[in-house]
Order: C-alpha cells, then structure tokens, then sequence
C-alpha cells in the first residue's frame, strides 16, 4: 500500500473509530483487554497523532514504561465525553496528516527506530485498527480487519519490535527467523550477542520459518487473539533445521 491509499486507510479508519465512539451508551463501559474504560480509551486514541508527529521528526528515547507515558497522556485530555473524544481524534488526526505531507519515503522515527512517514503511519492505523477492537468488541459489533490492512500495519510496527526485545530471552535465542506473512512481505528476525535486527527481506538462510497469517498475527501481538487459538486455527506454522527455536522466538518479546 502507497502512501496515498495509506493516508485514505488513517482517514477511513479514523471515521470507523469515531462511529464506534459516538455510539457509546456511556463513557464508562469497561473493556475486555485494558484497564481503561472506553472513554478513556478513546482519549488514549485522541492523543496519539500529536504523539507521532512529536516523535516522528526527531529520535524520541524510548520511555522506562510506555504504559506510564499513555496514563499521563490520557490524563492530559480534559475530557471524557465519548462525542468529544470522537470530534478530538478527527482533529488531531487531520493534524497529523497535514504534518506528514505527500513524501511517504521520507526519513522518519519511531521513537529513536529509523523509519520512514509511510511506516509511522502504519503504525497509526495498526493503533485505530487495534483498539478499534477493543471498542467494536465491547459494542457487540463486527470490526473487520483485511490481509492488505494487517500486512501494511505490521510494515509499521514490525522495525519497531526490536525496543520490546527480552534481552535475557535474546542471550538463548540466536539464530535467523524467518517470518512469512501469508499474502505478503518476508520478514528477517535476526538475533546475535543478545541484539535483534529487523528486516523487510526472506533471507538466503534461516534456522526457523513461520508462515503466519497477518491478521492473526498482527491481533495475537497484543493479546486479542490468544496463542492457542492462533495456532490451533493454523494461524502459524512452523518448521527449520532449528525448530526448537520456536517458543524462543515466541518468549522474545516482552508486552510494552
């Protein structure tokens, strides 16, 4: 996906979040996978465009606790009324939009990650498609989620793993994964002296493949789709001359 059908995936993915926001019943309707209530959930959302455009132009370090960081975010938007929120998250999506320009190729960050526009941007929608859910769910609505979206949101947040690295899981975990996005890109995970790198490529040689299904995959990263499930349901499947890399790679990451 290009950076103008990208900007026009933020745009509908925006007004599909804000109609989930708009119908709430209350404010205070409690959500299945965070401890924020819906409201606060969409103030969460509401200030997430200023926090890309702050981030994306300079290296950010990236905070001792990304969950604190939020908190004081969402403590920082004045307001709880969901159709507030709802007209906030339109305005400061615009905002960042409009701060991102036509170059989706130009040199961006994610937190101190080298990105480009394009791939801060896809990181965007994979947070609107993502606690899209959480809203959609809460609502007893459907929130469907496309193998083109999924793969262009891991485009986004895939080079940014390597900030969520264990490193003690890192040290027992060297090798080169290779990771297959079903209908999609190649991935290489490659773990040396504790440290990941991360590329958009299928390397010339891997000790582990997984073929994954990107929308699985992108929902089981933060816990809307559980492992069990994910791999029962063939969401993944796995093989190499090292598979007993697998549940190495799985323990790789740590929740932020």
């Amino acid at each position: 996906m290009d950076w103008p059908a990208l900007r026009a995936e933020i745009s509908a993915a925006t007004a599909r979040v804000c109609e989930l926001l708009r119908a709430l019943p209350s404010g205070d309707l409690p959500l299945a996978r965070v401890t924020w209530t819906a409201a606060e959930l969409g103030a969460h959302l509401a200030g997430l465009p200023g926090r890309y455009v702050r981030m994306s132009g300079e290296p950010h370090p990236f905070p001792a606790s990304l969950a604190d960081e939020n908190q004081r975010e969402v403590d920082a938007v004045a307001t709880r009324d969901p159709v507030a929120l709802a007209g906030l998250l339109e305005a400061e999506m615009a905002s960042f939009l409009a701060a991102s320009g036509a170059d989706g190729q130009r040199r961006a960050w994610y937190f101190t990650v080298p990105h480009t526009v394009e791939g801060v941007g896809a990181s965007l929608l994979s947070e609107l498609l993502l606690h899209g859910t959480d809203l959609a769910r809460a609502l007893g609505r459907p929130w469907p989620i496309s193998r083109v979206q999924a793969v262009t949101c891991l485009r986004g947040v895939l080079p940014a793993v390597v900030l969520a690295v264990d490193p003690r899981a890192a040290r027992t975990a060297t090798g080169t994964y290779h990771v297959a996005l079903r209908g999609g890109d190649d991935w290489a995970f490659r773990v040396r002296d504790g440290e990941l790198t991360v590329a958009r490529e299928r390397p010339a040689r891997a000790d582990l493949h997984l073929s994954v299904d990107p929308v699985g995959f992108l929902l089981n990263s933060v816990g809307l789709v559980g492992s069990a499930r994910f791999a029962l349901s063939g969401g993944v499947l796995a093989w190499g001359r090292r598979l007993w890399l697998a549940p190495r790679f799985s323990r790789l990451f740590v929740p932020i």
